[in-house]
């Protein structure tokens, strides 16, 4: 028995080692973080600044608790819209962290998104968001076991031949483009998407071979029905809305749809969330919940806290476990970069389009 154990520790770790050092042949995946409402500039940059103020935003995700991997991930988020600059539809920044396999591999992002407004008429408008990041990857080889470290019978005998390149990690320039068009009518808001992601490829290889970081292309769609748009802010803040949405994104043959609804009641928040993903001849099949509170401040001020479970269904891969994320937003609306004070009577944009997200 202890000998099936110690073979089985020893062909998962050589496995990771693999998998890690073939970037050549390994397209990796973004992140994937389970609501989108609460993270919308990690999926479109155009979103920066689509609604007035400033939003701050925490994610963090604890994924697939059941492996001992500890694979989690951060998400950091602000951006801000100001009207008062012609044109102009907001300026954000974003960081992402995440780890795999005991912080074997290591990915931070860093970067900003600068925004353009183009209003169409009152009750629409159209925008494009930029994000330039800087990507850094880092690999821990000492967690790492290779071919000529193992015996048949003893296990791992000692150090490897492979040539360590380091510790240093690996930095290179990323680049994003997504344009969103949002409409109003009466109480319907909705929103239509696209964005494409690492437009340059970027080649994020450890070693000499080339690994370009594939692209992700995102469509997604959605609509708020505010059942209380035209009864003061109070009967807003404890009405009730829905938000239903579909999100599509394809990046190295790895498909994701999302489809299903949130709402909003007394506020309280709670939804709930389909996923399908499709890899190759492999599928997963989830089931997101997610329950939240809105927290006003007043009335332009709020802070809003969510929580989502993420439950695999189905699908010929089989998940270790659950995984769980949850989400801090701050919102503040009359958060300026120019003027504050002067921003909601003399913008000349003020009219267009300015619906408070969901």
């Amino acid at each position: 028995m202890i000998r099936d154990f110690t073979k089985k520790t020893i062909g998962k770790w050589f496995v990771l080692g693999v998998l890690m050092l073939n970037m050549s042949v390994l397209q990796a995946q973004d992140v994937d973080f389970s609501q989108f409402f609460t993270n919308p500039t990690y999926f479109n940059p155009a979103y920066v600044g689509l609604s007035v103020g400033m939003k701050v935003r925490f994610n963090y995700l604890k994924q697939w608790t059941g492996l001992s991997g500890n694979y989690h991930a951060f998400n950091f988020s602000a951006d801000v819209a100001d009207r008062n600059i012609p044109g102009a539809g907001g300026l954000g920044i974003i960081a992402t962290s995440d780890q795999q396999g005991f912080g074997t591999l290591k990915t931070s992002t860093i970067g900003v998104i600068p925004a353009v407004r183009i209003p169409i008429n009152d009750y629409s408008v159209f925008q494009m968001g930029a994000l330039v990041s800087l990507v850094s990857r880092q690999i821990d080889y000492s967690n790492l076991v290779f071919a000529d470290q193992l015996d048949p019978r003893l296990g791992n005998i000692g150090a490897s031949s492979f040539p360590n390149p380091g510790a240093a990690p690996i930095v290179f320039p990323d680049f994003s483009l997504g344009g969103i068009y949002q409409f109003q009518f009466n109480n319907v808001t909705g929103t239509i998407g696209f964005a494409a992601h690492h437009i340059t490829q970027p080649d994020q290889s450890f070693l000499e071979n080339i690994a370009p970081l594939p692209r992700k292309y995102v469509a997604h769609m959605d609509f708020i029905f505010d059942f209380q748009k035209h009864r003061g802010f109070y009967a807003r803040a404890r009405g009730f809305k829905l938000n239903p949405g579909i999100l599509y994104q394809t990046q190295a043959g790895m498909r994701l749809l999302a489809v299903g609804s949130n709402a909003y009641v007394q506020n309280v928040y709670a939804g709930l969330w389909y996923q399908s993903e499709v890899f190759n001849s492999n599928s997963i099949s989830n089931l997101v919940w997610m329950a939240g509170l809105n927290m006003p401040f007043n009335n332009e001020n709020r802070m809003k806290v969510i929580y989502s479970f993420i439950m695999n269904l189905s699908g010929n891969i089989s998940l270790p476990g659950p995984s769980h994320q949850i989400s801090l937003i701050l919102e503040l609306d009359n958060f300026s970069l120019i003027n504050p004070y002067r921003m909601n009577r003399q913008s000349k944009y003020r009219g267009t389009v300015e619906c408070s997200p969901f």
